[in-house]
């Protein structure tokens, strides 16, 4: 429950404009895998949309394994 609790966490720091290192589960199809990209939309829930080298894509906070804050 803690690594949950961790990651709603960092979800709740995050931005829009942040940019960001994401992991998703290998389910989701999403490749490359993990990708880096600018946070472009964000709600409550934690899911956002993420500006990536392979245009805008729909995370849901569900999918999430790991996301780690890059420089700017």
């Amino acid at each position: 429950m803690a690594i949950f609790e961790s990651l709603a966490n960092a979800l709740r720091v995050l931005a829009v404009g942040d940019r960001v290192k994401v992991t998703l589960r290998p389910e989701t199809g999403q490749f490359p895998n993990p990708m880096e990209g600018q946070i472009t939309q964000k709600d409550t829930s934690g899911n956002f949309s993420l500006e990536s080298e392979q245009g805008v894509i729909q995370v849901s906070a569900g999918d999430i394994l790991s996301i780690t804050k890059l420089p700017r």
